[in-house]
């Protein structure tokens, strides 16, 4: 089953159970329509529960925003994991280990467009929710890839005077943006790029491009 659905009745006596159901209701409801657009209601009818159900687990849309997102980004985290002892075999010239690192990350953006949409709708304006984000986890995701950018662009994989930051959300745009902006793919090419064989040629060629065989800018 997709993360984007759920089954047709999500009652239980299984608090968390009901709690990650709830949460993910959450994410798909505020990817959609963003914070102020989404409602407690609109959650409880995505996921067949009851208004007050959601209330028992989470006293208000602001509390349930950001369990929803702590949530998101442990789910990030289990999925999309480099050890230590992978970092190093990077750092000695061991590149497969960030080709494989993102091809890893693709396939995650292909499972969970929420991920960036959610994101994206906060990213628009400076607000609590934004310095939630950014504190809390965005920051904690970049401190752990800057060694991996700054060590890449010595070798000569990026421009040397491109900033950590360009190359950071270069490579997270081109990952995430095609599976964020499926519905737009869709409509305007006629083309489903959540296609198993669309997800892995994308996949692919990300790291051709992002860690080519030989660097460009020596």
């Amino acid at each position: 089953m997709s993360s984007n659905t759920l089954p047709p009745r999500t009652r239980t006596k299984d608090p968390e159970r009901t709690r990650k159901a709830i949460l993910q209701g959450a994410l798909q409801e505020f990817a959609l329509r963003g914070f102020d657009g989404a409602t407690v209601r609109g959650i409880a009818k995505r996921i067949d529960m009851s208004h007050g159900m959601i209330r028992y687990h989470f006293e208000s849309k602001e509390q349930l925003w950001k369990a929803a997102v702590d949530d998101l980004f442990e789910r990030l985290e289990r999925e999309v994991y480099i050890s230590d002892d992978a970092v190093d075999r990077l750092i000695a010239g061991d590149l497969d280990v960030f080709r494989e690192f993102l091809k890893l990350y693709v396939r995650y953006c292909a499972r969970h467009p929420e991920h960036a949409q959610i994101v994206m709708q906060e990213s628009v304006a400076r607000s609590p929710r934004l310095e939630y984000l950014a504190s809390t986890h965005v920051r904690r995701s970049h401190e752990g890839a800057i060694p991996v950018v700054e060590h890449l662009r010595d070798l000569g994989y990026f421009p040397r005077g491109l900033s950590v930051a360009s190359i950071l959300y270069m490579i997270t745009g081109a990952c995430q943006n095609v599976f964020a902006m499926a519905a737009e793919s869709r409509l305007s090419l006629g083309e489903d790029v959540t296609r198993e064989a669309n997800i892995d040629a994308h996949a692919e060629a990300i790291a051709a491009i992002f860690v080519p065989d030989e660097p460009r800018f020596r």
